[in-house]
């Protein structure tokens, strides 16, 4: 593996967490750093860079996370730590005190009572929790939200507050750190999994499994239109239960394919090649977006399986799938599809 990947990976993995206004000077900055100290641990060892010489550096540079950290301008201070217990305490000592009331009163409900008589629970000593719980006992925790959104904003003002009073001029402008993090022990460094120093590194057995689904996933589609042939014995309501609206065969199910043979050549590529590339990542990308086209225009169009049941159950998956897919391509357009811009230099 070249290094040189390597350290591109990290690199876009620190500036991925950065304001987007830092990353391009960051990048470049911590590109050259890390291959500088690359280069000179390569001539100290009289050997060239290799793989498992980046990933030595990279571990003793530290995660991703606390690089970013050092990089990124400091926020405010929402809870101070010497207030932490306190507010703690008055946080769930509220929830607490509510659930003393509440419960007791739940038992007391007659409303409850009706409820349970007409569940076959009545008598059972549990039988006003559920009610409760949904009611009262979640709706105790509205007493730590409402606490926390006004420490926000009081912290949010004293920040601000803080910021005008400041001298003008007193501040130092901030300047990016030219050196890097402390070296990590070796024992720290090791401990590092690979996959967080190099985030590109795909985890195989996990590919392996994904594709086994997505093997079973299409043979299911394809094998079900021809269930009632491939499995004659099976109770009639079943096979009705499963059976695909003609109009869904016939235009969208051929299209699930299509995506489905982009998505398993994809992942079939990253498993071979070892790592995720720029070029993978927008062929995702771009098979992301057509997925929510299809699953809404699958939606949208009418019927998916011709008995309501199963059409509603799977109509209420697809939307779970969706949500999930457009989580996905937020991610993947957090890590970057395109090159790093070049810093714009002064002259």
């Amino acid at each position: 593996m070249d290094p040189d990947v390597i350290i591109e990976s990290y690199v876009s993995n620190v500036v991925g967490r950065l304001p987007r206004r830092q990353r391009a000077d960051v990048g470049f900055e911590l590109r050259s750093l890390l291959r500088e100290e690359l280069a000179g641990r390569a001539d100290d060892a009289g050997r060239p860079a290799d793989e498992a010489m980046a990933m030595a550096l990279l571990g003793a540079f530290g995660r991703p996370q606390d690089v970013a950290d050092r990089y990124r301008p400091a926020g405010f201070t929402i809870i101070r730590p010497a207030d932490a217990p306190q507010f703690a305490w008055i946080a769930l000592g509220g929830v607490a005190l509510q659930w003393a009331i509440t419960l007791p009163a739940a038992y007391l409900d007659p409303s409850i009572a009706i409820w349970a008589a007409s569940a076959g629970v009545a008598g059972a000593w549990w039988a006003p929790l559920p009610a409760w719980w949904l009611t009262w006992g979640l709706g105790a925790f509205w007493w730590p939200g409402f606490l926390i959104t006004v420490t926000i904003i009081a912290a949010a003002i004293r920040h601000r507050r803080g910021e005008q009073e400041s001298p003008a001029g007193s501040a130092a402008p901030m300047e990016w750190a030219a050196e890097p993090a402390p070296a990590a022990t070796s024992a720290a460094a090791r401990r590092i999994p690979p996959q967080v120093l190099d985030r590109d590194r795909v985890n195989r057995p996990g590919l392996v499994i994904s594709l086994a689904f997505w093997m079973l996933g299409a043979t299911v589609l394809i094998a079900l239109p021809w269930l009632p042939q491939l499995a004659p014995g099976l109770p009639q309501p079943l096979l009705d239960a499963f059976a695909f609206d003609p109009e869904f065969l016939q235009w969208r199910a051929p299209w699930v394919l299509v995506l489905w043979a982009v998505s398993f050549a994809v992942v079939f590529a990253e498993l071979v090649a070892g790592r995720s590339t720029r070029t993978t990542r927008l062929i995702s990308l771009m098979g992301g977006i057509g997925w929510l086209v299809l699953l809404t225009w699958c939606l949208a169009a009418g019927p998916i399986f011709t008995a309501p049941a199963t059409d509603g159950v799977v109509r209420l998956c697809l939307v779970g799938i969706m949500v999930i897919t457009a989580i996905d391509l937020v991610v993947t357009l957090r890590r970057g599809v395109l090159p790093m811009r070049a810093p714009v230099v002064g002259h």
